[in-house]
């Protein structure tokens, strides 16, 4: 998986690409979650999903086994099985073969001596042209930025994809470029204009000596009975902070840290099984929503009265801190997006990439949806949100920074 992760991070920089049997909307619902109304599956449902993956029975131990009453069509196949010359196909070599296929060969030099280091790696990939020279050999083209550090030789062959000039900010900028004069173009003046500013901003706020009058706004006043729908009020994302330490304290505990990873790494296998999911890479919908899937994984376990003891000293209840730390947590993401990012997600929705994904698999399609819907759903949040956030937005960084911009397991804002 680490592997399909840094390949699929080699295809992001050089080629991007988007459209299939499903669209980028169709996976909004994947990603929406309603704590009431959601069923959750219980701890033996999801066990059920992970006994399917356990090791393959071999049905024997020793040759003897193979004797008397033994299964006899499975013995006719075992025992001619090394008999036959047919090459078994790796569980992931279609996957990786496509994600080579889109590389360009200047840059198997970053990922080709990677493979090689790889247990039980398909022959067939090891031996493609261009993957096969990379043997042992380090990159020819290193990023500026790294050409003096000493002993790089030495790095591990699973990093050399940062060792890619193309991986490092500014590497097309032309500083030679000459820089077009802006153009100030003549503004008529316009007295409606000017009057509906100072409707907005009054001039005796700028004046000498100017105080403003402290009063109590919606603001300041906690939201009553707040659910899916309701807008954030400073004093809500105030409350939800204060939370964060002891919350976060909560599921590093020994125990719980154990279970939660169990019941995630469970609960994504069951998602996978219903249909839509099994497109959506592992650990995106807890990225998007880490507090309602906490909860919910907090009541899988009946670890619920724990985690709303926790909570209750700010007066939330489970279900308002969940709503209240994922909205906080998306506003607090749109408000410092990157433009990279708002203009991938235009791009995205408007179609421009549609045409490209003919050369993809119908899976590699739709996981590139999803995971583009997820970064969609990541930053979906009202401007009122958004400005509620922003006066309180040292606040939570300074938290988020505590937390090394980790909460309850999951990134939070490195997107």
């Amino acid at each position: 998986m680490k592997l399909l992760k840094i390949l699929a991070v080699g295809c992001m920089i050089m080629w991007s690409g988007s459209v299939s049997a499903l669209g980028v909307a169709d996976f909004a619902d994947f990603f929406d979650i309603d704590i009431e109304t959601d069923k959750l599956p219980s701890v033996e449902d999801l066990e059920k999903s992970l006994a399917k993956y356990n090791n393959y029975n071999k049905k024997y131990s020793n040759f003897y086994d193979l004797l008397g009453d033994f299964d006899r069509e499975f013995y006719v196949k075992i025992a001619t099985y090394g008999t036959k010359e047919k090459r078994i196909k790796g569980e992931n070599e279609d996957l990786y073969l496509e994600f080579l296929s889109m590389i360009p060969k200047k840059y198997y030099q970053y990922l080709g001596p990677m493979l090689f280091e790889v247990p039980n790696m398909s022959e067939k990939i090891l031996n493609l042209p261009g993957i096969k020279e990379t043997k042992n050999k380090f990159p020819i083209r290193v990023a500026e930025q790294l050409k003096d550090v000493e002993n790089l030789e030495f790095m591990s062959p699973s990093l050399y994809f940062l060792l890619m000039p193309e991986a490092w900010p500014g590497y097309d900028m032309n500083i030679e470029q000459p820089q077009i004069t802006p153009y100030y173009p003549k503004v008529k003046y316009n007295p409606e204009f000017y009057a509906a500013i100072k409707k907005l901003v009054k001039p005796e706020k700028y004046m000498p000596g100017y105080k403003e009058k402290e009063k109590v706004s919606k603001s300041d006043l906690r939201t009553l009975n707040p659910d899916k729908n309701t807008l954030l009020t400073s004093a809500d994302i105030k409350s939800f902070v204060a939370t964060i330490d002891a919350v976060d304290e909560w599921t590093k505990e020994p125990q719980n840290e154990f279970l939660l990873t169990r019941i995630g790494i469970m609960w994504m296998m069951y998602e996978k099984e219903q249909g839509i999911g099994k497109y959506v890479p592992s650990g995106l919908k807890d990225m998007v929503n880490p507090c309602a899937r906490l909860v919910q994984k907090a009541r899988i376990l009946n670890k619920e009265r724990e985690l709303a003891m926790i909570v209750a000293e700010e007066g939330f209840t489970l279900n308002e801190w969940a709503y209240t730390c994922d909205k906080t947590l998306k506003a607090y993401r749109l408000a410092n997006i990157r433009s990279g990012v708002v203009r991938a997600i235009r791009e995205y929705r408007s179609g421009v990439y549609d045409k490209k994904l003919s050369m993809l698999s119908e899976y590699t399609q739709n996981v590139r949806l999803a995971t583009m819907q997820s970064i969609i759903q990541a930053h979906k949040a009202p401007l009122s949100d958004v400005m509620e956030v922003k006066k309180n937005r040292q606040q939570i960084k300074e938290m988020l920074q505590k937390h090394n911009y980790n909460l309850f397991g999951y990134p939070i804002v490195r997107y």
